[in-house]
């Protein structure tokens, strides 16, 4: 009987639990400055604008590390466009506000030629763990530095408020409740 116990025990140690991580997806709209070189650092001051989906994986709340893919498209005033993708990861360094990080690689489209890059990124900000779905709500500041060839080669620091993509729908939601009832 003490052999059976033991053995149970034993089993019950070293069998893994089941894990209940979910994928939490993200999608937000990128407004800011960006300071692009050119024969210097911080030539220009342009208006940054982008779109970012993230997936973050391994989660299965909101004090839980993750990591993920992403993918973007941005410009700077309009005067080249970039598009990339990479890998994002948060450390929950408060429940509310996470710190996440992370880097890829772009193709940088410029002066109609494509023309390749890489950058790396550091945000904080409020970002939700939805425990009943894949959709968790982000929002951050983001400081952003990508290398790039080119016409002329350089360093673009991007400082850039990230708001989630669902809070923009909010308003015609309320308005069409508002409407029905």
């Amino acid at each position: 009987m003490r052999l059976f116990s033991a053995a149970i025990a034993i089993g019950c140690v070293l069998l893994p639990s089941a894990a209940s991580a979910k994928v939490q997806n993200s999608a937000s709209g990128q407004l800011g400055i960006v300071g692009v070189s050119g024969e210097r650092t911080w030539a220009k001051t342009r208006v940054n604008m982008g779109l970012r989906f993230e997936s973050l994986w391994f989660r299965e709340g909101p004090r839980d590390f993750g990591i993920g893919p992403y993918v973007e498209a941005r410009t700077a005033s309009f005067g080249h466009a970039d598009y990339g993708a990479g890998l994002v990861a948060l450390l929950p360094t408060d429940q509310t506000f996470p710190l996440w990080f992370g880097g890829g690689a772009f193709a940088r489209r410029e002066d109609a030629a494509f023309f390749a890059g890489y950058n790396g990124f550091v945000a904080i900000g409020g970002r939700s763990f939805n425990h009943h779905g894949s959709y968790g709500m982000a929002y951050g500041l983001m400081f952003d530095a990508r290398y790039h060839r080119g016409p002329v080669a350089g360093v673009d620091l991007i400082l850039t408020a990230s708001i989630d993509l669902q809070a923009l729908a909010y308003p015609f939601l309320i308005g069409y409740g508002a409407l029905r009832h």
